[in-house]
């Protein structure tokens, strides 16, 4: 068996893993090592998610038994870190496409589709899974067709415009595309914005028809500009509901097509960014002939290096066979009490022992609370090792939160829920395993709405929860249900541990800068509570 060491760079989302004789062990994105938010620039390589890799392992690039990158090798990559190294480089989409399908479980036959904004060469691919063995059907070239989730990052550029003292454009591309997701619920059907997207991007028999590149920016920029829509926040929420909904027509429409050729095909997988937008993924969940769908967890360019591996995997015969089920997706850093220690003796704090039930009685009184246990995350959700958790109940925690992170008002927080309880409180629809990884919207029964307003849309009764099992994230389950014991309510509001435009915190020093500031009254972290006298 082998060590093979997945990488991946380029204009943004490095990243790299670790696969040990057929098991993934560790997935690092080089972002939470920066501190730069998504990489967002050309000369983005996974060198120090890498060499955490070789501190936690020992694997290097030069020792490695193989080494494997998905799509293009940034050429700052292989000048420093890969001279000597003889590597394989995979496509792109087939890369998220192993990842949504071998990882899926899924042993039936499965569709799975990626879509993004672009790799090498694609946006847009499709494959059916059977028996273990992917087989491409349809190949959309990125130039020339499908540039539906390109969209998004356009919109961004005319919406917010050049702010002069910050330096450059407040919301960037390929960043902050879910900011203009949560604003769409609060605006409504213009039949004028939709047609002029839908002239942006047009569909028709399994191909999709964008005008070029350029047209596209001037045609968002100076169209809807001119029109005022991007002058008032309900304006870019009018924009943002007509995008959201040519999104979801257009991609709807291209499934059922898919659906009428491969009838047998009901499980669906998916990977590639346009797939982090959860309420399309919920609209696709509720098509009646869909058995149930999995969105891979690190679903944009940071799950390409997973992609890579899983494909070597393969080739040697070393594993993954077929799907197995992704358990959890912390496979990340973690950190020793001693090292955890050492940073907090630079504070004076005060630390007890971790109480569950001590600190659910602090969440009851409207603490805010830094939760750090394990090895972090592995893609863009925080989910239970780097979280910040606050009781749901009162519908200004919003405003509470977005001033102490300095968050826009735009982004909806999320509900963590019990699994035992997820069914009273939400509407039940299928795939609640790809819930577990905070991937698909549900719709909120209604005689819990305004028990737990923090976490839920206002404009449509939607939340993006997490559904926490005992197994899954023991820490995150226990504190759940004693928040449970002490209020009668099995659900938290879970968001992601850092500040605004900064990533998910790594470190314990992330975490204790964090408490000193301010931005959280306590810090759970590991087996204590750390809080000012």
């Amino acid at each position: 068996m082998s060590t093979i060491l997945g990488l991946n760079g380029g204009q943004h989302d490095a990243a790299s893993c670790l696969i040990i004789d057929g098991k993934l062990v560790a997935c690092v994105e080089e972002e939470r090592m920066t501190r730069i938010k998504a990489g967002n620039n050309y000369f983005s390589v996974p060198r120090l998610s890498s060499q955490k890799i070789a501190e936690m392992y020992g694997v290097t690039p030069q020792n490695a038994d193989h080494v494997v990158f998905a799509s293009e090798v940034p050429g700052k990559y292989i000048e420093y870190e890969l001279n000597d190294v003889d590597y394989t480089v995979y496509d792109h989409h087939h890369c998220h496409a192993a990842d949504a399908y071998y990882m899926s479980g899924f042993q039936e036959p499965t569709m799975i589709i990626t879509m993004d904004g672009g790799g090498v060469d694609d946006a847009l691919s499709v494959y059916l899974g059977k028996n273990g063995e992917l087989t491409r059907i349809l190949r959309d070239k990125w130039y020339l067709n499908a540039q539906l989730a390109q969209l998004w990052g356009y919109s961004l550029h005319g919406i917010k415009g050049f702010d002069a003292e910050k330096g450059g454009f407040v919301w960037k591309f390929c960043k902050d595309e879910g900011k203009l997701m949560g604003m769409a619920p609060d605006g409504y059907y213009d039949e004028r914005v939709y047609n002029i997207l839908r002239k942006a991007v047009n569909y028709s028999n399994l191909e999709f028809f964008p005008q070029d590149t350029i047209g596209l920016a001037r045609l968002i920029s100076e169209s809807m500009r001119r029109m005022g829509y991007f002058d008032t926040d309900e304006g870019i929420a009018v924009y943002a509901y007509n995008l959201q909904k040519l999104t979801e027509d257009l991609v709807l429409e291209f499934i059922s097509d898919l659906h009428k050729l491969h009838p047998e095909y009901k499980k669906l997988a998916f990977a590639g960014g346009l797939f982090a937008n959860v309420k399309l993924n919920q609209k696709i969940n509720q098509l009646d002939w869909v058995d149930e769908l999995f969105v891979f967890p690190a679903m944009g360019d940071s799950g390409l290096c997973a992609g890579a591996a899983i494909l070597k995997c393969r080739e040697l015969g070393e594993g993954f066979d077929t799907p197995i089920r992704l358990d959890n997706v912390h496979l990340g850093v973690s950190y020793t009490d001693e090292e955890i220690s050492e940073v907090a003796s630079k504070y004076n704090f005060e630390r007890k022992p971790y109480i569950a039930s001590e600190v659910a009685e602090h969440l009851d009184d409207g603490e805010i609370i830094g939760f750090f246990q394990g090895k972090f995350e592995y893609g863009p959700r925080a989910l239970g090792a780097r979280s910040i958790i606050v009781r749901p109940t009162d519908y200004d925690t919003h405003k509470e939160l977005n001033s102490r992170l300095k968050r826009y008002d735009t982004m909806p927080f999320a509900p963590i829920v019990m699994k035992e309880y997820f069914s009273d409180i939400f509407v039940e629809q299928k795939s609640q395993y790809t819930a577990e990884f905070m991937t698909l919207c549900y719709d909120t029964k209604e005689e819990w709405i305004d028990r737990i307003p923090a976490v839920i849309q206002k404009s449509d009764k939607t939340a993006r929860p997490q559904i926490v099992t005992q197994d899954g994230v023991p820490k995150f389950w226990e504190i759940l249900n004693e928040y449970r014991e002490v209020s009668g309510i099995p659900v938290l509001l879970n968001t992601s541990f850092n500040a605004h435009n900064e990533p998910i915190i790594d470190s314990p020093e992330h975490a204790f800068v964090h408490l000193n500031n301010g931005i959280i009254d306590k810090l759970v972290i590991e087996n204590y509570v750390y809080y000012n006298s």
